[in-house]
């Protein structure tokens, strides 16, 4: 017969006003004799001794989940008094388990005090059994011993500090709350702007890893534009993009200039061909006439083909200049 039962809970203060951290809690050991008793009783205080009843099961698997301590428990149902109690959890009448530990390390640090503690938090510790009981909260439904021998934790002072030259009431009025605000409520908006501020950055996070995807986007398609106006070699493609990612806004700017300035020596360079096509060829059109290529026409609309007829047909070049020298003009 197995049943499931939380035995720890580090998400609530429990009856006696602390709590044990669920994480913090060492089961290797336990594990290798997992017994469970019934409240944290072996019966070795009585006068007669064990009464070999007082292993009433075995935990047969641990699990810890959501700051909870989660054991599932299989009952001796041959022996009479633990199948005695298999058979009140079976029906509902005992629905309780807790833990006895032996306390390793505890804090008084405000970021593991929960609003209502008075008492220190258990960080660590090592499980030493599990029980049924059968009330909550009794003197027993929670054991704690340090190196086996029983504990109790240090009190909490009644005002955190915080800061040694502030009270609650300080506190209150910097919150924009009365002066006579219960301590519980302002501990309570203390952990609600908590709360925010770890919202907060985690956006913030969020936001950065939007930003990187987006720079990184952008210098890939920067880049790969610089690839195809031959600015950048394929070969050194990946480089560019490491230098990008160490320098992306001086790398965004460099890229930039470099496109720009090539994309307007393109265009320059289209217009230029423009021109010649019509001084050569003459636009296209009713009513045009092709321009007639003279000296002075070429100087003035289209230097670089008189530059590329002196250097290339020197004989067309000289018939011009010496047209030119004998007074022919181009007319409009």
């Amino acid at each position: 017969m197995k049943h499931k039962f939380i035995i720890n809970d580090e998400n609530i203060v429990n009856e006696y006003g602390y709590r044990v951290m669920t994480d913090g809690i060492d089961t290797v050991q336990f594990m290798r004799n997992p017994v469970v008793l019934f409240i944290h009783e072996r019966g070795f205080t009585k006068s007669n001794g064990p009464e070999g009843h007082e292993v009433i099961g075995r935990v047969v698997a641990l699990e810890k989940k959501d700051g909870q301590l989660i054991a599932e428990i299989e009952f001796d149902v041959e022996d009479d008094f633990a199948k005695k109690i298999a058979g009140k959890v079976d029906r509902g009448y005992i629905r309780m388990a807790s833990i006895y530990a032996d306390v390793i390390e505890t804090s008084i640090d405000a970021d593991d005090i929960l609003p209502g503690q008075i008492f220190e938090t258990v960080m660590t510790s090592k499980l030493v059994e599990v029980s049924i009981v059968d009330i909550g909260g009794n003197d027993n439904a929670l054991k704690l011993s340090r190196e086996g021998k029983r504990i109790k934790l240090k009190r909490l002072k009644s005002k955190p500090e915080i800061n040694s030259d502030m009270d609650m009431k300080s506190i209150a009025l910097a919150l924009g709350m009365g002066a006579d605000t219960k301590p519980e409520t302002v501990l309570g908006k203390v952990n609600e702007l908590k709360l925010a501020k770890e919202k907060a950055e985690n956006r913030v996070q969020e936001l950065e890893g939007e930003i990187e995807a987006s720079t990184k986007a952008e210098g890939e398609a920067l880049i790969d534009k610089a690839v195809k106006l031959n600015l950048i070699p394929e070969g050194l493609k990946e480089s560019q993009q490491k230098a990008y990612e160490a320098d992306p806004k001086g790398q965004k700017a460099v890229l930039s200039k470099l496109i720009t300035d090539k994309e307007a020596e393109t265009a320059q360079e289209g217009k230029e061909t423009a021109v010649r096509e019509v001084v050569l060829n003459g636009k296209k059109g009713e009513g045009k006439k092709t321009v007639e290529l003279t000296f002075d026409y070429l100087q003035k609309n289209d230097p670089n083909e008189l530059r590329r007829l002196r250097d290339e047909e020197p004989q067309e070049y000289a018939k011009l200049a010496k047209d030119y020298a004998a007074g022919k003009r181009h007319k409009a």
